[in-house]
């Protein structure tokens, strides 16, 4: 671990003495900007970055008889455990309920091809829902439970859902969703039954005689889920993921090289600690599909709560951690971590938002596991999710990774052409592979503007990539700022931002301003005891590092807390309405 330790610290080093306020990757630790190599044009044919991984086997079956596979070589392991009650099923169990659910839908009315919705925490009924709405061959709409009955129904009627499944304490809010969205025809709780609602109690009675394992399902073109999106611009759509995309995505993911998955035996099972939700494809792709893939035993937690959560993972000791940078901070933070608890931890997987170094080198040091895997992935709901992934013992701080198996990359710029840009030239990713979405559901324009006729997704975010075919991800394009025509990310100040010793978080938006068009603003928490410091302090600090035009001339205003979504990321809207609503 000292090798570790002073490697992490050099990489640190480097990355504070980067010039000119380029984003601190391991791009610019390991080469940086004096001492970068010509890159070499041949390595990469047509500037198109392929995945250095074998090629994965790709299936034909559904989601479901992926499931059931699985479910007949691990019968009697754990399949999924509440994290907080202890209630669990075996894989077996969970098989046997899947088709009484998914009976019991047909026993409703319900046909193929109708929209099923899950509004739900993280609970182990969760994928008995899941798959049994998709074994009567209902695609399945995935639904934040944290919305408001407003938001819920307003993601419903874009899909036309006929059924829901939540938990009883929703009961009320299910309730008012189905006022308001009248395609609804039944909601299903866990729970006691009530009045209206059907109990999944009950329905898990039934016998299971209308359950077709062999439905007739066109694997690349039938839908299995329906996660919810903003794509790159406009309102939320609903994005079509089929079971082939979904499938696909999980055996890349699972290809040898790319992560420490191990298959389950008779004296071993992975244990993944599933607070990440299951209502975003990284929760149903990473944790979810993949880990039954393997065997493995999901222990959920239906809410974040900083002592469940701890109080997990020292119960069943996980072997992989899935998490995003905000929980990558906490871990490397709290007080009453036990290091004991990680024993049997192998790897370490974040995704969802950019890790920065500060936080990598903190919690690689505060988790002290020799031989433990630390990997970064990029993703999308329009990609099953998963595009982007750091090889195992190929890792670069900072980078995403490299396209996963049967997958493929390039960035363009516009403004400058249609031609796949060289190594270390920024511009929009865009990528391609088996596990890009079949479109937006009953929206064919957003899915033109969105995937290329010959398969390119493109993904609105601005990135670049090294000479060994690493990506990194500079920022959200719409999320640029223009200062007199000059891009800000600002992704880029956060991380300076972030290495005062005074900041725990920042978020950097762009303001309006006459004579530049737009000058970037921060937004800015303390650390703890951290209060004297100053703004004037913090601008200074950020102004020495990074070239005019980059400079914090909208102003630095302290907060208590940074506005973001479920996954970790900085909700910019948010902050640009306050700005706007202060004048």
């Amino acid at each position: 671990m000292s090798n570790l330790r002073s490697t992490l610290q050099r990489a640190l080093l480097l990355a504070n003495q980067t010039s000119h306020g380029q984003k601190a990757t391991m791009c610019n630790i390991a080469v940086p900007p004096k001492s970068r190599p010509t890159p070499d044009a041949s390595k990469f044919e047509n500037n198109i970055v392929t995945s250095p991984f074998n090629d994965c086997k790709l299936h034909d079956m559904s989601m479901v008889q992926m499931l059931f596979e699985s479910a007949s070589r691990w019968p009697t392991k754990i399949a999924t455990e509440c994290g907080v009650t202890g209630r669990k099923y075996s894989y077996e169990m969970m098989r046997q309920l899947i088709r009484r659910f998914g009976s019991a839908l047909t026993r409703m009315g319900f046909q193929k091809g109708e929209v099923f919705a899950i509004i739900s925490p993280n609970i182990p009924e969760f994928p008995i829902a899941l798959y049994g709405a998709s074994g009567a061959g209902m695609p399945v709409s995935l639904v934040n439970p944290t919305y408001t009955a407003e938001e819920m129904a307003r993601q419903l009627s874009i899909n036309g859902a006929t059924a829901l499944f939540g938990v009883a304490p929703m009961a009320a809010t299910l309730k008012e969703v189905a006022r308001l969205c009248p395609t609804i025809r039944r909601i299903i709780l866990l729970g006691p039954p009530q009045e209206g609602i059907v109990s999944f109690q009950e329905m898990a009675q039934d016998s299971g005689d209308l359950f077709n394992e062999n439905l007739d399902v066109n694997v690349k073109e039938d839908i299995f889920l329906l996660p919810h999106s903003s794509g790159t611009s406009g309102l939320p759509k609903s994005v079509m993921l089929t079971h082939f995309n979904m499938s696909s995505n999980v055996m890349q993911f699972l290809e040898p090289g790319g992560t420490n998955h191990q298959l389950a035996t008779s004296e071993y099972q992975d244990t993944y600690v599933c607070l990440l939700p299951f209502f975003h494809t990284y929760g149903i792709t990473i944790l979810m599909n993949t880990g039954f893939e393997t065997g493995a035993k999901l222990v959920t937690l239906p809410q974040f709560e900083i002592q469940s959560f701890f109080k997990t993972i020292d119960d069943h000791k996980p072997t992989a951690l899935h998490i995003v940078p905000p929980l990558a901070s906490l871990l490397a933070q709290y007080p009453a971590l036990k290091t004991d608890s990680f024993s049997r931890l192998h790897t370490v997987f974040c995704g969802a938002a950019p890790l920065s170094v500060q936080t990598t080198v903190n919690l690689l040091e505060r988790l002290n596991v020799p031989n433990l895997s630390l990997q970064e992935g990029y993703g999308l709901s329009e990609t099953s999710p998963g595009i982007l992934m750091s090889p195992l013992g190929n890792a670069k701080l900072g980078s995403c990774g490299s396209p996963i198996s049967r997958s493929k990359a390039k960035i363009i710029d516009h403004e400058v052409g249609d031609d796949a840009l060289a190594p270390y030239q920024q511009g929009e990713l865009y990528v391609a592979g088996p596990q890009v979405m079949k479109g937006y559901y009953n929206n064919p324009e957003a899915t033109k503007e969105m995937i290329s006729e010959d398969g390119w997704l493109r993904t609105g975010d601005v990135a670049y990539y090294d000479e060994e075919g690493h990506f990194y991800i500079v920022d959200r394009l719409k999320e640029l700022i223009k200062v007199k025509g000059f891009q800000v990310a600002p992704a880029e100040l956060e991380d300076i931002l972030t290495s005062h010793p005074a900041v725990a978080e920042a978020a950097v938006i762009g303001i309006p301003d006459e004579q530049a068009g737009e000058l970037p603003r921060a937004y800015v928490v303390k650390k703890a005891g951290m209060d004297s410091v100053s703004e004037a302090e913090v601008a200074a600090y950020v102004n020495s590092k990074v070239s005019a035009h980059k400079q914090i001339k909208g102003g630095i205003q302290f907060c208590m807390a940074i506005p973001k979504n479920n996954m970790g990321k900085i909700l910019r809207r948010e902050l640009r309405s306050q700005f706007a609503n202060a004048k």
